[in-house]
């Protein structure tokens, strides 16, 4: 054999390893039998980088580059969709249409009007929030009965929501809903004491299912990746209903475009030293007084796709007066997306 034909040999092989890597990272689907006997579709990867395998006491001696099909969570088909009215002039551009963002929640207290954080719908019962927002400042978490969530909002003092759109009044076809809180599922690796808000996500679980409609369906989530993601330059949009300010509150749902940042612009601002913050964590904004502030946290970071919105990211923490100049730190989702699922089977079972 000629030493050109053992170098392209040699060739081959090195590019069979390296498709077998990117193989276990997560590119190969499997299938995944449920405790009910139904097939769901998963993903191959390192046992050391799914979580279900990890919680699982059964599988610590498993070794960690093991591969094993991951469950992960699939969005619902009709995830992330458009506003009808998406292209009309608005005079105030911050202010949404009526049926834009219909995954928007209020995280509300179960017996007073106070808006304590926001979230999004991502199944018919669940919703993706911040962990810190269900711990006091000693990290104890706080009950589920404490809460409840409101979908399909837009003005907070009106009954019934109403836009004019084209000159025409547009009113919304669907009322606004409260529903209790059956459990909260906060990430096992969140330390509120801690300032880098590491593993900053929680599922809450409705004591009911949502009617989907005009005003209420879920959110589009990114396909799992544990890489480093690569975001500076792109375009992202928050919304809800939190302070535009530190002192002065809104009525309806805005939202606010803001600029993805190198990871390295929050390490500085906020003095992260955590080696998986590169990972786990968006740094997004800096604009002056173009920012979330208080209510908005655990509200989902948007990137507008041709077709839909996606949910890239968790609203974690900022600077302390809302507005400064200084980007924002977002939990990031696609790291996440086998913890969630993990999270729902849990609160199933």
């Amino acid at each position: 054999m000629t030493a050109i034909n053992i170098s392209f040999l040699l060739l081959l092989l090195i590019l069979a390893v390296r498709s077998h890597q990117r193989t276990v990272q997560g590119e190969q689907e499997c299938t995944l039998v449920t405790h009910e006997g139904e097939e769901s579709k998963g993903v191959l990867v390192p046992a050391d980088q799914c979580t279900t395998f990890r919680e699982q006491p059964e599988n610590k001696d498993l070794r960690p580059t093991h591969p094993v099909c991951c469950a992960v969570f699939r969005s619902d088909p009709t995830c992330g969709r458009l506003s009808q009215y998406a292209d009309e002039f608005s005079f105030d551009s911050r202010e949404t249409q009526l049926d834009q963002f219909p995954w928007a929640a209020m995280v509300l207290l179960r017996r007073v009007q106070k808006l304590v954080c926001s979230g999004s719908l991502i199944a018919s019962r669940f919703v993706l929030s911040a962990a810190h927002c269900f711990v006091d400042v000693r990290g104890t978490s706080k009950p589920a009965t404490d809460y409840r969530v409101r979908l399909g909002d837009w003005d907070l003092e009106l009954d019934e929501d109403c836009l004019y759109v084209r000159g025409q009044l547009v009113c919304n076809e669907q009322q606004p809903v409260d529903y209790a809180v059956e459990r909260i599922i906060s990430h096992g690796d969140f330390q509120r004491q801690r300032r880098d808000f590491l593993h900053d996500i929680a599922l809450l679980k409705l004591a009911e299912a949502v009617e989907y409609g005009a005003q209420i369906g879920p959110a589009c989530l990114p396909n799992w990746n544990v890489g480093v993601p690569l975001i500076a330059g792109q375009k992202f949009t928050v919304f809800g209903w939190g302070r535009t300010r530190s002192y002065s509150g809104v009525r309806r749902k805005y939202k606010i475009e803001m600029p993805g940042r190198n990871i390295s612009a929050c390490v500085r601002a906020y003095g992260l030293r955590a080696p998986e913050v590169p990972r786990i964590h968006l740094c997004v904004g800096g604009v002056y007084r173009k920012d979330v502030c208080h209510g908005d946290s655990g509200g989902a970071l948007m990137r507008r796709e041709s077709n839909r919105w996606v949910q890239e990211g968790i609203v974690s923490f900022g600077a302390y007066r809302c507005g400064k100049p200084l980007p924002g730190v977002y939990t990031n989702v696609a790291h996440y997306i086998d913890w969630i699922q993990w999270a729902i089977d849990v609160s199933s079972s």
